[in-house]
């Protein structure tokens, strides 16, 4: 979830001079001459690509071919954690629009958001907020109940713990932690006091302080990050590829856009691509691996000719096998509940956030609010809209400022009406928004009842796909956020956040009666108006047994019907896991390389 944005003004000479030093910082990358043939190809080096890439590239006597549409991780913006909401809608985004939502949306122009995912070398790890988080056992345990063998919470935890180098000094001794391994996780070298007033909130209202990661993270407590004790940002393309990208047996391509995966009679023998206005192909001795994400993913199977018969026809793409490949779309969608607290309160201001002073510390080592994620604490609970769950429903992401992406929220959340600007605070001047002071409680549908489709636009690989995640089709998931929204308003009025004179922002539609501004009725509304995304779609190559007809891949990760061919990404997740789905998504490529590696040709 891209956070904590700086104002451009403020950041223009700050960003001039990080630009100048990573300049004399980066090293150059060779590249490799492109071979006809290899034994591997990896299609997207995201977050689940670059690790798959990394570990086949292990063997000295295979070859891998990494190909990746975006560029390469040189962005300075991607290494500061802070910076993170500035890659949105930049060269580095994909820059998705949704399809205009029927239930949801209502308050935003169109009715559709913008869907941003990493299009570079480390993907979404390259441009998220960082938060390392695993969501609950009884996730997975759902998994292998559905026909997923052999990822149930036992079966994966030691992929967990094989990626992870863990820091955090009351963590490292921990069974459910790892040390030694690529990806740094520490809880980030700067944290504001108002989120650790967030989770004595939590704990106020009778929940226990938890580590999330141990698989029951029913409680509250401090985010763990993919962030360096450095303060530099732990993407896979950093944590997997770079110790890898001197093999002589890894080619890594950047700003290769794969338009086609070759099928001859039912076996993938290739890959064809763009580089600019250049297409090239090559072929694959073992296997093709398609790691483009839970849009990517779907939409190259489609245009390849694998997916539902039906739709292909109807775009003029042969069927090769019809398969529900863009169906089971599901993403966590949230609410922003924004709050004015204290000017000592210890929050983040754009003013602060953005001034060459906070620039040089962060330059030099000291202490610097650049060097947190913003998502500090989060909880999660039951809201007992549903009886009978193991796993939580809500997860409450608490941001540790008021505006989200910087003083020109505008750009990012275009409100339908100017009756809507003091929701978000844009009826304040941008000068005046410098300096406030707030925190923003994220309310998050965590299993969501609502799925959608990705589809093609039409047979040019270039046009981007039609995402329809479908938020709020079902009743029950907006009574499930309403309650979210309620747990916000009582976690603002304990003692541990009302001594940073926290104030949730008046929350009353102004087409409703002034009644009860947290009734049913005016908070379904504001639900409905004003639902975002959490950046974690998943679900749309779904694994499941062969006599699955919803399922597009194996437990094995292999696509039903087709030689050759896997998807190892988060499209390959039977539902949602309960929370940030960064750290599953690397786990299913550090699982996926084994089960490649186990294959016998």
């Amino acid at each position: 979830m891209g956070l904590l944005d700086f104002s451009p003004a403020l950041m223009s000479a700050s960003a001039a001079t990080l630009a100048v030093i990573y300049m004399y910082l980066y090293k150059l990358k060779p590249k490799k001459p492109l071979n006809p043939s290899y034994d591997y190809i990896v299609i997207g080096a995201g977050s689940a690509g670059c690790v798959v890439a990394a570990r086949l590239s292990e063997d000295p006597t295979k070859t891998v071919l990494l190909l990746e549409a975006g560029p390469e991780a040189d962005d300075h913006r991607i290494n500061v954690p802070a910076a993170s909401p500035t890659l949105q809608q930049s060269d580095v985004d994909w820059n998705y629009q949704i399809k205009p939502q029927e239930h949801a949306c209502h308050g935003i122009k169109d009715n559709s958001i913008k869907w941003p995912r990493g299009k570079v070398l480390g993907g979404c790890s390259s441009v998220n907020a960082m938060i390392y988080m695993r969501g609950h056992k009884a996730d997975y345990d759902s998994w292998e109940k559905l026909g997923a063998v052999g990822w149930g919470w036992d079966d994966v935890l030691p992929y967990f713990l094989k990626s992870e180098n863990n820091t955090i000094p009351n963590q490292v001794s921990s069974p459910y932690h790892g040390a030694g391994g690529p990806l740094t996780v520490t809880e980030r070298p700067y944290t504001c006091d108002v989120s650790l007033q967030f989770v004595k909130a939590g704990v106020e209202l009778g929940y226990n302080e938890v580590d999330f990661n141990t698989g029951n993270n029913i409680g509250f407590g401090r985010t763990n990050t993919t962030i360096t004790e450095k303060a530099q940002r732990c993407d896979t393309s950093r944590a997997f590829l770079e110790p890898a990208r001197s093999r002589p047996n890894l080619t890594i391509v950047p700003n290769a856009h794969v338009t086609k995966i070759v099928i001859e009679n039912k076996k993938a023998v290739g890959v064809q691509f763009l580089m600019g206005k250049e297409a090239k192909s090559v072929t694959v001795t073992k296997e093709v691996v398609l790691s483009a994400g839970a849009i990517g993913s779907p939409q190259i199977l489609m245009l390849s000719g694998i997916g539902p018969k039906s739709h292909l026809e109807d775009i003029g793409i042969d069927c090769i096998h019809d398969l529900p490949v863009g169906d089971n779309l599901q993403d966590h969608n949230g609410i922003q509940v924004r709050a004015d607290v204290d000017t000592d309160s210890g929050a983040l201001t754009i003013a602060e956030m953005g001034s060459i002073v906070t620039m040089a510390k962060y330059l030099f080592g000291a202490q610097s609010v650049l060097s947190t994620n913003g998502v500090e604490a989060c909880g999660f609970y039951q809201t007992k809209v549903e009886d009978d769950i193991e796993w939580p429903d809500m997860q409450i992401h608490f941001v540790s400022t008021f505006y989200i992406t910087g003083d020109d929220e505008e750009q990012f959340i275009p409100l339908s009406n100017k009756k809507f600007y003091p929701f978000f605070g844009h009826d304040v001047p941008k000068r005046q928004r410098l300096s406030r002071e707030g925190v923003t409680f994220i309310p998050t549908l965590l299993h969501p009842r609502s799925n959608g489709t990705i589809r093609l636009k039409s047979s040019n690989p270039l046009d981007p796909p039609i995402i329809d995640p479908r938020y709020f089709k079902d009743d029950h998931d907006v009574k499930v956020m309403v309650e979210g929204v309620r747990m916000c308003k009582r976690l603002a009025e304990t003692d541990a956040m009302k001594s940073k004179g926290t104030q949730i922002v008046n929350l009353q539609m102004p087409e409703l009666p002034e009644d009860d501004e947290f009734s049913d009725e005016n908070l379904s509304a504001y639900c409905r108006h004003f639902c975002c995304t959490i950046y974690h779609p998943v679900g749309t190559c779904k694994m499941g047994a062969a006599d699955d007809n919803t399922a597009v891949v194996d437990p094995q990760l292999r696509v039903h019907g087709i030689d050759g061919l896997r998807v190892i990404d988060a499209s390959v997740m039977p539902h949602l896991t309960s929370g940030n789905t960064n750290a599953p998504t690397i786990m299913i490529g550090e699982k996926g390389a084994d089960l490649l590696k186990d294959e016998v040709y």
